[in-house]
């Protein structure tokens, strides 16, 4: 087989992580077929194999951008690939060949607000009816994403293959004696022990729910501080607003943007883990946490269950008061924060990219192997 892949997206987004590993894994476990990655950039993310081939795009084809659905196609049918998988519903409407498709979530749909336009609103529901409808197979990463889709978007359960994706293999509990570590949330004003949450800014993360809980003990506003990671939004002021008034000591910190190393370094060192959001796809963060030796507190909302399972203390994302509590209990109680730190690690064991780029090539082959009986 030859499968082209979409790899534009790389990088340290979401999607970014999840085709990383993807390529990554695929590479160690299929040396039979060939694959074409069409990139923005040189980096071929550590990938030698000589069944990879990485075509940059020049000049580079942005994502959302009109030169994807002219140059793009041309790129790919210059390569003749028997499947083409992309990444994300974003993807040219003319096509050479079958395609699969991951959708790794229903966020512009379920919540359009986010979109940061109202041409952008109709354009991912067009766009994720269109990609979805006229794959081969569509690709998604928990069961409630998959429910999501045949619910919202009439797709039967035959169509839909739910591939867990998993944490990236540094991802393991911190050394005692790395002190090199240790000094890097002090580089960012950490200088007491902290709760930490990663991920975007959205409203539907619901970091304000977890601000309020979080200064409502003054034992743990005082003892330990909150980490806040990830870009901040020009679109939320709203929230920093927030924290800036609920937080006269300063012991409130949103570090923007984190380096790989960073985020993994703020990960090992946490207190605690809590993600309380509304909706998530898959949710991989509180799974980052777990093989990191972190206790976590999660939301029990969309498919953060599948996610934790019972090593996580699950709250209703709606009830402050629980949050809080929930906060309170872990940071107090050493036995409950072992308890879930070692059920934590059993649960990040329990997924693996190995295991996800195995299913992947299977589907592949599947889809491939349609097109050849029609």
């Amino acid at each position: 087989m030859r499968i082209g892949i979409d790899g534009r997206m790389l990088g340290n987004t979401g999607i970014g992580r999840y085709l990383r590993n993807l390529l990554v894994h695929l590479a160690r476990e299929d040396h039979e077929n060939d694959y074409i990655v069409f990139m923005n950039d040189e980096n071929n993310q550590g990938v030698d194999q000589e069944n990879f081939r990485f075509v940059t795009l020049r000049p580079a084809i942005p994502i959302y951008a009109l030169s994807e659905q002219y140059r793009l196609p041309f790129e790919i049918c210059r390569t003749q690939p028997d499947l083409m998988h992309y990444p994300n519903f974003d993807l040219p409407l003319l096509r050479c060949c079958p395609y699969i498709v991951t959708i790794h979530d229903l966020i512009y749909y379920l919540y359009p607000e986010q979109c940061p336009s109202k041409a952008a609103q109709y354009y991912a529901a067009f766009m994720l009816k269109h990609a979805t409808q006229h794959a081969r197979m569509v690709l998604t990463d928990s069961q409630h994403s998959k429910d999501d889709l045949m619910e919202h978007l009439q797709l039967s359960d035959e169509k839909i293959r739910v591939i867990f994706p998993a944490a990236e293999e540094s991802y393991v509990p911190r050394q005692p004696e790395d002190r090199e570590q240790a000094a890097l949330p002090q580089k960012y004003g950490i200088t007491r022990p902290y709760i930490f949450y990663v991920g975007k800014h959205h409203a539907y993360k619901n970091i304000e729910a977890l601000i309020y809980a979080y200064v409502q003990h003054n034992e743990i506003y005082r003892s330990f501080q909150l980490v806040i990671g990830g870009k901040r939004d020009e679109r939320r002021n709203d929230l920093y607003r927030l924290a800036e008034s609920l937080d006269p000591c300063g012991q409130i910190c949103f570090t923007n943007t984190l380096a790989e190393e960073e985020l993994l370094q703020f990960y090992q060192h946490a207190a605690l883990f809590v993600f309380p959001s509304l909706y998530e796809g898959f949710g991989l963060p509180p799974l980052e946490a777990m093989a990191c030796g972190i206790p976590v507190i999660s939301s029990n909302a969309a498919s953060l269950p599948e996610v934790a399972g019972d090593a996580a203390l699950l709250v209703n994302p709606h009830n402050r008061e629980e949050l809080a509590d929930a906060i309170r209990k872990v940071l107090t109680d050493r036995e409950l924060a072992e308890t879930l730190r070692t059920k934590g690690l059993e649960q990040a064991r329990s997924f693996s990219w190995t295991s996800a780029a195995k299913e992947h090539l299977a589907v592949y082959e599947q889809a491939v192997s349609q097109r050849k009986a029609r």
